[in-house]
């Protein structure tokens, strides 16, 4: 069963060196795995794996180029079939065949997600899986069964290589954190695409994320602007919503956008520090 795997990374050497691991003990191997670093080539921004077949992409311009990086991966592909995993996952043995398993035309297939609370050793799922916690929000859908298109995310997803050119790709307007997922998804469902989630998880390694996230305050603004244009709604609207309580950005009625009018310092993006694990 041939296929390839699509990641991306930005200094996170270890939770990538931790996801690959846990590939190699899946039911099945990828045929290829096409790593996107979104930083330039360095000795800590490169693998080395004799047991993997592994291209790596350098993509340095941009602070956080996720739609340029996904594109360019999926670009570099060999194969029809193809899995985006993020850098901080670590698969189930049975995820990508389970994903695989499920693909058809017009579907993208994805699985539920656990959270570690600490980065692993190592990426072998069976020794760390007892410690991962569900997001409550995501407990609660069903599998096997197509559900809302809003309820997408890239944490984990499959599809078919031909399907991925239908959608569009990701829209390279959107720079920095945020909306680049939500506009795919809005686009894959004006296609009439299914998107099912197989019953079948990652394990997510965690990372320092803030609540709300003012590290990414300038770049979630602009995107939920570009958003508005194309779609008609603001998305990621409640953590707008809290960076206008806090006075960082203002609502222009007449516009009808969202403005920055002052950043945060590092003090305060400090203090969003959040120590729950999803």
């Amino acid at each position: 069963m041939s296929f390839s795997v699509v990641t991306l990374v930005k200094g996170r050497k270890k939770q990538l060196e931790n996801m690959l691991e846990s590939i190699k003990q899946s039911t099945i191997v990828p045929s290829e795995i096409v790593i996107v670093w979104m930083e330039e080539e360095t000795r800590n921004a490169r693998v080395e794996d004799e047991d993997l077949n592994i291209k790596q992409l350098y993509l340095e311009k941009g602070e956080l180029p996720l739609a340029k990086a996904r594109n360019l991966g999926f670009e570099n592909t060999t194969h029809e079939r193809v899995i985006f995993l993020d850098v901080d996952c670590i698969c189930s043995p049975t995820l990508l065949e389970g994903l695989l398993n499920g693909l058809k035309d017009k579907t993208i297939t994805s699985a539920y997600a656990r959270y570690l609370p600490y980065i692993p050793l190592s990426g072998l799922y069976t020794q760390i899986e007892q410690d991962a916690l569900s997001h409550p929000k995501r407990t609660q859908l069903d599998a096997n069964t197509p559900l809302p298109h809003k309820k997408f995310w890239s944490l984990v997803f499959a599809l078919r290589k031909d399907d991925f050119y239908v959608i569009g790709g990701f829209d390279e307007d959107f720079t920095g954190y945020g909306g680049e997922d939500t506009d795919f998804a809005e686009r894959f469902n004006k296609q009439h695409f299914d998107f099912i989630l197989i019953d079948d998880e990652v394990l997510h390694q965690y990372h320092f994320k803030y609540s709300p996230p003012l590290n990414y305050l300038k770049a979630i603004v602009e995107n939920a602007n570009l958003f508005y244009h194309k779609h008609g709604y603001f998305p990621m609207y409640s953590w707008l919503q809290e960076f206008c309580k806090r006075s960082y950005v203002t609502f222009d009625e007449r516009k009808h956008n969202f403005k920055v009018v002052r950043l945060p310092h590092q003090l305060d993006i400090e203090l969003a520090l959040s120590t729950k694990p999803y």
